[in-house]
């Protein structure tokens, strides 16, 4: 090894010796000892999360003081981690028994889905009971679900196949087509975004001869992930309805993966093709090579005025609309409709707001809590009409409780909930995220021979429809596994609880009914996969 090679060595392992030690500053010894409350150390509570953007960290030190007010004998902490590294700090947390007592964790992951119960508990038991933070208000006396304006009920919050309550959402989140007001106004005369699809796509050819190298969406690898596989959905919602067996107005992924190992259908089936068609028209319309550009180039793009708009979520608009010399618009992306021969066909309108109806922001309370209870408190006030209205103000997200107005800066990008949606259960149809990672990992890393020159829907079809039967079945045994083991160890649990006090074998109880009916699914998907592979 040279000396170069080895100045460079040194270098990288000195710079990474002092961010492990900031790190430990920052959370460990950079905080000062809490001070005594009537002669007794306080109580402490302490949560993280990775939400940097403009103004979050000034909210959650707002509502933290305002709690701290009202309860001088607890004291409130909180840690924001950049999202970079975030997952590989909360491991390190969760394996040294050292994580806050409420995380910020993303549960729609299905290979997340697994540590739910190891590191976090059920708040079912709080959950149905009415927060006492909304006494004297329109929603005193109300089950703590029910306030919130999903009734507490999504992917992150309600785990559907541990039949549970895990989290609440502290905001409420739409994704959104923000656009330059001021460029649209020079490119088509008037501030009026376009109302169906196919005006969007000849807005992109405006765009492109209004000026060379001005781009239609300023596109990355990020947004397309987040993107793209709910506009998939929306715009087969009432194919995908075909396998809702339950009559719950979501079709179960289980159902759905079912019905492609029985040969109802495949990717060569119309839907999915013309799903796949609106895959590549999204992305012929962005930066070129943005499947290799991250969230911050894509914003960067927009904000210099070198796109004419950028698909994001409403998180992010304090932060645009801080750096941003020109008018910020947003519009909700119109879906082919039935009249749409190339398009259009298989999805439900009208459509809600993407993301309209649903929470956002889940926190978690940890098995490693010391102080459950306050913990729980704390987010009831956090969620409350009144905590939610403050946290909600300071920090420019709109909210995610019942009742609460939404500022005046934030209604142009109110939910919409007038519509058809299909509810987003956990392990449900999204085409593009399916039963496992390899499944996604599959669709994701073959993207770019969608967009390719010489690539296309065809060579996109050819390219996945190889590998996807044996992918599902892989993933869907993974999840059988993953299933059992959770089952087997929740049973241990729940005979525990039995021996305890009678509130704790009353939950036992309830939580054992939610057991079975995940049982019975597990055995419906091992029927299946003998009946449809040949082998159990």
């Amino acid at each position: 090894m040279n000396r170069r090679k080895r100045s460079v060595l040194v270098a990288f392992a000195l710079l990474g010796a002092a961010y492990a030690f900031s790190l430990v500053y920052v959370f460990h010894l950079g905080r000062p000892a809490p001070a005594p409350v009537a002669g007794r150390p306080p109580v402490v509570i302490r949560f993280v999360h990775w939400q940097l953007e403009s103004g979050m960290r000034e909210a959650f030190d707002l509502i933290a003081r305002r709690y701290m007010e009202l309860h001088p004998e607890v004291r409130v902490e909180q840690f924001a981690v950049p999202g970079n590294v975030y997952p590989q700090w909360l491991r390190t947390q969760l394996a040294g028994d050292d994580v806050p007592d409420l995380v910020c964790f993303n549960s729609t992951d299905p290979s997340q889905v697994s540590q739910l119960p190891r590191y976090f508990q059920a708040i079912t038991r709080w959950i149905n009971e009415p927060n006492p933070y909304n006494a004297g208000t329109p929603l005193a006396g109300v089950p703590w679900r029910l306030t919130f304006i999903d009734g507490g009920r999504n992917r992150a919050t309600y785990i559907d196949q541990y039949r549970n309550y895990y989290a609440v959402g502290l905001s409420a989140h739409t994704m959104q087509m923000f656009y330059n007001r001021d460029l649209l106004v020079a490119i088509t005369g008037r501030d009026e975004p376009p109302k169906d699809f196919q005006s969007w796509i000849e807005l992109g050819k405006m765009v492109r001869a209004y000026r060379p190298g001005l781009i239609h969406i300023a596109g990355a690898h990020d947004n397309t992930i987040w993107l793209m596989p709910t506009l998939v959905n929306s715009a087969l919602s009432r194919w995908l309805l075909e396998y809702d067996h339950e009559l719950r107005f979501a079709a179960s992924g289980f159902d759905f993966y079912g019905a492609m190992l029985e040969g109802r259908w495949d990717l060569r089936s119309p839907p999915l093709q013309a799903a796949l068609r609106i895959m590549q028209a999204f992305g012929r319309e962005m930066s070129p090579g943005f499947l290799q550009l991250n969230r911050d180039s894509a914003m960067r793009a927009f904000l210099r005025g070198e796109a004419l708009s950028i698909p994001n979520g409403t998180w992010d608009y304090p932060t645009m609309r801080a750096q941003a010399t020109f008018r910020i618009g947003a519009f909700a992306l119109p879906m082919p409709g039935p009249e749409d021969r190339e398009f259009g066909g298989y999805a439900l309108l009208p459509l809600p707001s993407v993301g309209g109806i649903t929470t956002a922001m889940p926190f978690y309370l940890t098995r490693q809590s010391r102080h459950p209870e306050v913990a729980i408190d704390f987010l009831r006030y956090v969620t409350s009409m009144d905590g939610n209205r403050r946290f909600s103000r300071a920090s420019h997200w709109m909210p995610s409780v019942e009742g609460v107005e939404i500022e005046p800066e934030m209604q142009p990008f109110k939910q919409n909930n007038t519509g058809f949606t299909t509810t987003d259960l956990q392990n449900g149809p999204i085409v593009m995220n399916g039963p496992g990672a390899d499944y996604t990992q599959l669709f994701e890393t073959n993207l770019h021979v969608l967009y390719a020159p010489n690539g296309g829907v065809e060579a996109y079809t050819r390219a996945l429809e190889g590998q996807l039967r044996e992918t599902v079945v892989s993933d869907l045994r993974k999840q059988i596994h993953v299933q059992s083991e959770n089952l087997r160890r929740r049973d241990a649990a729940l005979a525990a609880q039995h021996f305890l006090d009678a509130a704790e074998q009353a939950e036992a109880v309830r939580q054992q009914s939610g057991l079975h009916l995940s049982e019975i699914q597990v055995y419906l998907m091992e029927e299946t996969l003998a009946r449809t592979t040949g082998s159990p």
